[in-house]
């Protein structure tokens, strides 16, 4: 196998297939793309690819959570199929939330005004207020 000149134009290619949900693997068996070796090389070759590649693989999470709807109102009304179906969604999930965690992972986060961290202020109270509100709580809890 000899090494594939990089090209922008196959570059370009070999990204928009990404961004169409393809994997690595898969892009590179489509007749004239570079083989995977090469992928990695241009990666660390060429920072335009490692762009490119990164909006391509970021587009590619959401043409995966896109084909979920296709799978599930495509799918066939018997077990098996359901069960097929199931594995493809889960598979696209567990994928995107991989590449896209903040967008898609299962993971809540809370955030304070603009996005920020939540702020927490605790005031002070005296032995007086703490108590009243302690012997408040402790009648509601009854």
């Amino acid at each position: 196998m000899t090494a594939t000149t990089y090209k922008p134009k196959l570059a370009a290619r070999f990204c928009a297939a990404l961004a169409d949900g393809k994997s690595i693997r898969s892009a590179c068996k489509i007749e004239g793309m570079p083989s995977k070796a090469t992928v990695f090389r241009w990666l660390r070759e060429h920072p335009e690819f490692l762009a490119m590649y990164e909006i391509a693989t970021d587009e590619r999470a959401d043409t995966l959570i896109d084909e979920i709807v296709d799978i599930a109102d495509s799918c066939r009304v018997d077990a098996d199929s359901i069960r097929k179906a199931k594995l493809r969604i889960h598979a696209r999930v567990e994928q995107a939330q991989r590449m896209k965690p903040r967008k898609y992972g299962n993971k809540m986060q809370l955030t304070g005004d603009g996005g920020g961290p939540v702020q927490h202020q605790v005031g002070k109270l005296s032995d007086e207020e703490l108590d009243a509100a302690i012997a408040k709580a402790a009648g509601g809890a009854q």
